[in-house]
């Protein structure tokens, strides 16, 4: 075995005394080294392909710390997002965690890519522990919300949205939106109704907002007034009523 043979060495071999030395701190990595390439990486109005090829450049040039890397991987995942690339997202988002285990940002992100993937329990998982590593910032609470909301968990999903409308600094349509959701989901279409049309008091081209009042109206038998509803949100968005029956709601 290896430790006897390691004995039986010892045995054999004397050694020289080792004068001492003081511990040595531990090595500080070196900044990153910004350049165009990372400034345009961590640019949110950099059009996504652009983006992608500048984050890679940062990434490619060896210059970043663990951190920025960390950084530019997320963004480039996010680019990739926006591009409707889900699965490349998720694994930069990962790579962005491994790298960088407390940065909450990347798991929101991740759970976007997961949601947007239909993967909703997983998204719940990654919203969660954004929330744990940052637990006062309102969008992890409403991605959660929605995302339990589709996943027929109102109780946790309308918890979380009224945590998110309170920490959210101002009011926005998103926030009313989602919480109108979970409340349609919860069948209760009187408070629904109230939050889908304050969502439109902020912002009146909510293409959600207006579908998701008009399937309210009409599980309230109020037709006409969904009908409206439902015809302006196609005006709005000619696609909204085929994302809204993947949620469950539908026009009839």
């Amino acid at each position: 075995m290896r430790t006897s043979f390691l004995g039986a060495l010892g045995a054999l071999l004397v050694f020289p005394a080792l004068a001492q030395t003081p511990p040595q701190p531990p090595a500080v990595p070196p900044p990153s080294v910004r350049s165009p390439a990372m400034d345009a990486c961590l640019m949110p109005k950099t059009p996504p392909d652009k983006r992608i090829s500048a984050c890679t450049s940062a990434i490619e040039s060896g210059k970043l710390s663990d951190i920025d890397t960390s950084k530019a991987y997320n963004n480039r995942g996010i680019a990739a997002h926006f591009k409707g690339q889900y699965d490349r997202a998720i694994v930069d988002h990962s790579e962005s965690i491994r790298l960088r285990p407390d940065y909450a940002e990347a798991y929101s992100d991740r759970g976007n890519a997961k949601l947007a993937k239909g993967l909703y329990a997983l998204a719940v998982q990654d919203y969660s522990e954004a929330i744990r590593l940052r637990p006062n910032w309102p969008s992890y609470f409403n991605n959660r919300c929605f995302a339990q909301a589709v996943l027929g968990q109102t109780e946790q999903a309308l918890s979380d949205c009224d945590t998110a409308i309170k920490l959210a600094p101002k009011r926005t349509a998103t926030l009313y939106d989602s919480r109108g959701y979970a409340l349609v989901r919860a069948k209760k279409y009187d408070p629904a109704i109230r939050d889908f049309s304050t969502a439109l008091e902020i912002d009146s081209k909510s293409a959600s907002s207006l579908w998701g009042r008009g399937f309210a109206y009409l599980r309230k038998g109020l037709a006409d007034k969904a009908k409206q509803d439902f015809a302006t949100a196609r005006a709005i968005d000619p696609a909204i009523e085929y994302k809204m029956v993947d949620l469950g709601l539908t026009a009839e």
